[in-house]
């Protein structure tokens, strides 16, 4: 299921706390837009998205944090794909120095198992990331999931096709 309400008087510093205690009750997933309304006024729209059993302790949740005083329920169908989370170790040499480390690989599949795409786990990127800032080494994070992506598409598919010039 998936509720909407929106809000016009909060302000910002309250909406982690809120965020958090929704996401313990819950919600499976929460968003937070910010928006204007038709007279001007900055407001967020707040999406949760949730299993129909949490319900009353979500809306209620959000009536008491938000003083909201309605909320539109949405009743939706979720198209999943199969995905598969596989451990890959990467050799990663810079400036002669070299540092192997696990990412986690999210692999998203079509319903004939044909890999549609791919993305390293931001967790398994972020500690990369600071574990070569931390030795001297300048990599940005959106750098390096580029490659870390990059390679383990290479290794996973058959490239004989694609053919890349630079």
């Amino acid at each position: 299921m998936l509720i909407m309400t929106t809000i016009d008087d909060l302000p910002p510093e309250g909406i982690p706390y809120i965020t958090e205690k929704i996401m313990d009750s819950g919600a499976k997933n929460i968003h937070i837009l910010n928006a204007y309304t038709k007279k001007g006024r900055v407001e967020y729209i707040i999406l949760v998205d949730f299993e129909e059993k949490y319900l009353d302790d979500i809306s209620s949740l959000l009536a008491l944090e938000f003083g909201t005083i309605g909320m539109k329920l949405f009743d939706y169908k979720h198209i999943r794909f199969p995905y598969k989370l596989d451990e890959k170790s990467f050799l990663i040499n810079i400036n002669h120095c070299s540092l192997e480390s696990k990412v986690k690989i999210k692999y998203l599949f079509d319903s004939d198992e044909k890999l549609i795409s791919l993305k390293a786990e931001y967790d398994d990127l972020k500690r990369l990331a600071i574990t070569l800032n931390k030795k001297g080494f300048d990599v940005s994070f959106s750098k390096l999931k580029t490659i870390i992506e990059a390679e383990a598409y290479i290794n996973s598919v058959e490239l004989n096709e694609l053919k890349i010039s630079l």
